[in-house]
């Protein structure tokens, strides 16, 4: 009988505790769900005037509702306009804090410094950014600010705008608008969404007004590829609305304008740096290539700066005055490299990588993701740049400077990894979880290491674009210390839709060859059959297919 009530206790013990634990993760839940904050209005309106001037202007309203939005995600704002061209007129900016107390921007909280882009690059220490530091804030506070970005009449060739729409937190509010003079024609496309805008016409002017309710945010760890690779996962998977709109005749026209900026400029200069690189390999082509390829990769590698086309005002040093500064923008990186193969005789060309809109003529510069130098010739044993643009080309438009459409060089894209090694193991390596007992860590690829940012649970509200697809062949060859064998374990394989993961461990005379394979073949992964990738990718993370228990064998 006691033993009966002590059971029951203990039954009625347990069932207190996870009826807490209950009430915890109930009131843990919906914490960890809400938003650091919310833009309760957020406004973009991009204007052509009839003079030719332009304005950007941008109006929000924020509410904070943590201490990280407060302090890190939106304490301060940035704004990057180059005053060779233009000026930025900061109209109205202040806190309400909750009980509604305005605290204005005070003056010495607009702090003006150079963009950490231009930083060692001189022909760009013209270019400004400001910092808005929001000044008041609070729990519950929100930030107000309206601002404009005027650009002097004909510098910009046309109004050309490529604009995401999701920020890092929802917004109650989204308002899109172009204003055009009447006369002219105005492409524009919002992709990813359905919705259509309003027209007005008044006094000279026509005006396009997209309004979108309750957006929700985009994923904060998602894309994991650099920036502009990031954005065409983004736009291309139907993640991210996009607006694009430009008054450029057609693609092609837009191409034209930027294609007056690859200039070689000063000739003797880059036939000495050619001489330079060549001296005594100039009758072997593909010497010649690894050459240029070599000091092209030290550029990209050491001299890129990384101020964006859009930031230049769509211009360009030409090939000569990179050689004489050692720097130069991605696209001036570019010029210079099929410069000098141009000069050496060797077939190349620039490649342009544009978001893909639904028709080709609604797009114009702004939405250029990359150029890269496309050549004829590979290049041996060097780390070349325009691999992730040929692993995501499926997703992009692809054309030369004329709006010729491309196809990027294969050498390009990701191969198949192939890898066969040996792992010479002593006994100072292992890792003894026991006497007589050892561990054997096996490493985990890069390339596959890339991936892992795309399966961090099982399910998923949107669909996700891969920055590539896999297929992935280790062969390591384990030699143990002589008295050590490894505890036999059962291979095991994966197979689905998405791809194929497996691992076997062949007994050897000195050890243990072990295979591990991983095929991801699907590209763009939907919430349908998203699964598939995370079943792939959670077994090929399972640290015990990478890990092998040795033990001494008994004399």
């Amino acid at each position: 009988m006691r033993g009966l009530n002590m059971k029951q206790k203990a039954m009625k013990t347990l069932s207190i505790y996870i009826g807490i634990i209950g009430m915890l993760l109930l009131a843990v839940l919906p914490a960890k769900a809400a938003s650091e904050a919310e833009f309760r209005k957020l406004s973009k309106t991009y204007t052509l005037r009839a003079d030719g001037s332009q304005e950007v202007r941008v109006q929000k309203e924020l509410t904070l509702f943590t201490h990280a939005a407060m302090n890190s995600l939106y304490g301060e704002t940035f704004i990057v306009y180059n005053p060779d061209f233009q000026k930025l007129e900061i109209h109205e900016s202040y806190t309400r804090q909750k009980d509604g107390t305005v605290i204005k921007t005070p003056a010495n909280a607009l702090v003006e410094v150079l963009p950490s882009a231009a930083a060692n690059a001189p022909a760009y220490n013209r270019l400004k950014e400001m910092v808005v530091v929001h000044t008041g804030l609070e729990l519950g506070a929100t930030i107000v600010l309206d601002y404009s970005i005027v650009s002097k009449a004909g510098y910009l060739p046309a109004l050309d705008v490529c604009c995401p729409v999701k920020e890092l937190s929802p917004i109650k509010e989204y308002t899109f608008q172009l204003n055009v003079p009447a006369d002219k024609t105005v492409h524009y496309e919002l992709l990813n969404a359905s919705a259509q805008p309003t027209t007005a016409q008044k006094d000279g002017m026509k005006s396009f007004t997209w309004t979108l309710k309750d957006v929700q945010p985009r994923p904060y760890a998602y894309p994991s590829a650099r920036g502009n690779m990031g954005q065409v996962q983004m736009a291309a998977s139907g993640m991210m609305p996009v607006f694009i709109a430009s008054t450029w005749a057609n693609y092609v026209e837009a191409l034209k304008s930027l294609k007056a900026q690859f200039q070689v400029g000063d000739r003797a200069v880059v036939e000495a740096k050619l001489a330079e690189l060549t001296q005594g390999i100039k009758d072997n082509p593909q010497a010649v290539r690894n050459a240029i390829a070599s000091y092209m990769t030290e550029m990209y590698r050491l001299g890129r700066c990384g101020v964006s086309l859009q930031e230049a005002g769509y211009r360009l040093r030409p090939a000569s005055e990179v050689i004489r500064s050692a720097y130069g923008t991605q696209a001036e990186l570019v010029n210079l490299d099929v410069t000098l193969q141009q000069a050496a005789g060797l077939e190349a060309e620039v490649a342009v990588c544009a978001l893909r809109p639904s028709t080709k003529d609604n797009q114009g510069l702004s939405g250029l993701v990359s150029v890269v130098a496309q050549s004829k010739l590979m290049p041996e044993k060097v780390a070349l740049t325009g691999t992730e643009e040929a692993c995501l080309q499926p997703f992009l438009t692809v054309t030369n400077l004329e709006g010729t459409p491309l196809t990027m060089e294969a050498y390009l894209s990701a191969k198949d990894m192939q890898q066969t090694d040996t792992l010479k193991v002593d006994e100072t390596q292992l890792q003894q979880p026991a006497e007589g007992w050892g561990i054997v860590v096996l490493p985990d690829p890069t390339p596959v290491r890339t991936l892992y940012t795309y399966a961090p649970n099982t399910t998923i509200p949107e669909s996700i674009l891969l920055p590539r697809t896999m297929n992935c062949t280790l062969e390591t060859h384990v030699c143990l210390p002589e008295g050590m064998k490894v505890t036999p374990r059962a291979d095991k394989e994966v197979s689905n839709a998405c791809g194929k993961v497996a691992f076997s461990y062949q007994p050897t005379k000195d050890g243990v060859k072990v295979t591990r394979s991983l095929r991801i073949s699907r590209q763009l992964q939907t919430p349908s059959n998203y699964k598939e990738l995370y079943a792939l990718l959670a077994e090929w993370r399972d640290a015990n297919n990478h890990t092998l228990v040795v033990k001494k064998v008994a004399e």
